[in-house]
């Protein structure tokens, strides 16, 4: 007789289930019921309103574009850059063209008819005015405001501003959209003076209102802050309301004037600009009667489906697609040995057997990717190794022949026992590794070949805080790259006629520092932004980028080079090496242990 079984039975459990599933749908629907109003209407508003909304921002773009290119065509004319070159201004007949010219353009070209003043000046004291409003504007507010180099932020060559008062206080405009640009001289790069551009308003609030013609509806084009470039008057309202906007976002919903309101943003196609728009909830009700009828079929549909779901699927999908999805997992945190057990319907082995295949491909790729980066990364230390410099070569031999014309035999015996020891370090053995003291030595010769090709122009100092240090090992030919860095880009760049280089040895915990310091040309900011990186800035710069990446795969990615620098003060490189318990042993004790 079987003994009755431990926990629900199946069936149990399925009822159990579909209890859960029912409450759950429930649930589940009443929350749709709530929140689906605001998706369905927003998706609704969303598609009716894109196409419009779009072609809205399109249309400002083209008004902003005809805009500056007039701009860009009053302050590229020559006439007007040969005025602000001079050093005083004068109303002559030169001056009196420019004016004539700005004249006809404000007669035929459509765009000025939205201009109400332009304002051209100069550093030179400069001062033109066209346009409807120009001759009664406060023109020292204007000068304030725009024609100061506080106004373009970053040496931006133009701005676009927000809407502001109008400096005319006998306009019908109250309110103007300026633009303004600094006109630069190209040979120099100075500031000759500004363009000022008033317009109205209404340019792009005319746009907008063409296309958005909800009833009711607000809407503004907004600045990256956040701030009102162009508003309507509806949108002015809610503003006064108490509207919460800032940093360049908005509310998806808020209650203003006792009115709720929805808002929809769309960005402008060009500039960095967003075009909001605000819709009264009110417009929503026509649609919340369709919602609360279909929601009564929508309750019975999710019973239904739920019964249905919970019955299939869920004990002969749950389990197997369980399993996958942690093979799955495994194998993205490169775990390649997991097992899948196949007891699933054919369906499912079919995508457990791919599962496996992938598995095994990824495995053998991430295998032949290690294998073939270890080869690439030692083929790098090889080349570098044996890698000799002809230029190096080439110049050391003329140093000598030079040393031969003009003191008979005298130093060649020097010079060549100096290059014998470098060639003798770079090809005569495999061993990797090498002493600091004798790395040193090398250095020494390496400068003193140096000092001859440059004429005794290079000061070179190395000091080692601890003589215990000079025992450290370390990697062959591994601070020579850096010694010719600082001289070809430091103190021998440029004609700068030598320097002085220091390199400095010393410890710190469980790490030795090394530090090739040169008061030469400098590195320019965004060249030390690109090797702190570990970018190579040319195709050439191999030797300083190995460095970094031998110490890397040494030491680990802790480890390496680090660059300062100051243009025209000085280049500081800093070798990072981790000190070995081994080197720890044949060092002296440090005094703070």
């Amino acid at each position: 007789m079987r003994g009755k079984p431990e926990g629900r039975t199946l069936k149990q459990q399925f009822f159990v289930y579909f209890m859960l599933a029912a409450v759950f749908s429930c649930a589940v629907l009443g929350v749709y019921y709530f929140f689906s109003e605001r998706r369905v209407l927003e998706r609704n508003l969303q598609n009716e309103t894109e196409q419009a909304v779009g072609y809205a921002a399109g249309q400002i773009e083209k008004a902003a574009l005809r805009v500056e290119e007039f701009a860009n065509q009053v302050c590229q004319d020559e006439a007007v850059r040969a005025l602000l070159r001079r050093d005083r201004p004068e109303f002559d007949a030169q001056a009196l063209a420019v004016v004539d010219d700005l004249d006809e353009q404000f007669q035929f070209v459509t765009i000025t008819e939205d201009i109400l003043s332009l304002f051209l000046v100069g550093e030179n004291g400069l001062d033109i005015r066209r346009g409807k409003e120009a001759a009664l504007a406060d023109y020292g507010a204007v000068r304030e405001a725009f024609c100061t180099p506080a106004y373009y932020p970053d040496g931006a060559l133009t701005r676009w501003g927000v809407s502001r008062d109008n400096p005319c206080a006998f306009s019908q405009y109250p309110s103007v959209l300026p633009y303004s640009r600094r006109i630069v001289d190209a040979a120099s790069g100075q500031t000759l003076g500004y363009l000022v551009l008033l317009l109205r308003e209404a340019v792009f609030v005319e746009v907008c209102g063409a296309f958005l013609t909800r009833e009711d509806e607000a809407f503004c084009l907004a600045d990256a802050l956040g701030q009102p470039v162009v508003c309507s008057e509806g949108w002015k309202a809610l503003a006064a309301s108490g509207l919460a906007a800032g940093g360049g976002t908005f509310p998806e919903q808020q209650t203003l004037g006792g009115v709720p309101y929805r808002f929809f943003r769309h960005p402008a196609p060009s500039y960095p600009w967003q075009l909001v728009e605000a819709v009264p909830m009110h417009q929503f009700a026509q649609q919340r009667e369709i919602l609360q009828s279909a929601a009564g079929v929508a309750v019975i549909l999710t019973l239904a489906l739920s019964l249905l779901l919970a019955t299939v699927f869920s004990g002969q999908l749950a389990r197997p697609i369980q399993r996958m999805v942690e093979a799955v997992e495994d194998i993205a945190q490169g775990n390649f040995d997991r097992e899948l057990q196949h007891d699933s319907a054919y369906e499912l082995r079919r995508l457990e057997n791919g599962i496996e295949t992938m598995q095994r491909d990824l495995k053998r790729l991430m295998d032949s990717r290690i294998a073939q980066e270890q080869e690439k990364r030692a083929a790098e230390i090889q080349m570098l190794k044996a890698q000799i410099n002809p230029h190096f070569l080439y110049n050391t031999l003329n140093s000598i022949k030079m040393m031969a014309a003009m003191q008979g035999a005298r130093g060649i015996q020097t010079m060549t026992e100096a290059l014998g020891d470098i060639l003798r370090a770079s090809l005569g053995s495999a061993e990797d590794m090498t002493t600091l003291r004798d790395e040193l030595k090398l250095l020494d010769r390496y400068i003193y070949i140096q000092n001859i090709r440059y004429k005794g122009s290079i000061e070179y100092e190395a000091v080692v805080r601890e003589e215990a240090l000079l025992s450290f090992r370390l990697q062959r030919f591994l601070l020579q790259p850096l010694l010719e860095n600082a001289i070809i880009h430091g103190v021998a760049c440029e004609n700068r006629g030598g320097g002085k280089i220091t390199l400095t040895v010393w410890r710190e915990w469980n790490s030795l520092y090394i530090a090739v310091e040169d008061d030469g040309a400098g590195i320019p900011p965004d060249k030390l932004a690109r090797l702190a990186r570990g970018e190579r800035l040319t195709s050439r710069s191999i030797g300083v980028h190995n460095v970094d990446q031998r110490l890397r795969m040494t030491y680990g990615e802790a480890y390496g080079l680090r660059f300062e620098s100051r243009p025209g003060e000085f280049t500081r490189v800093t070798a990072r090496l981790r000190i070995t318990e081994e080197d720890k042993h044949e060092e002296t004790p440090h005094p703070d242990c």
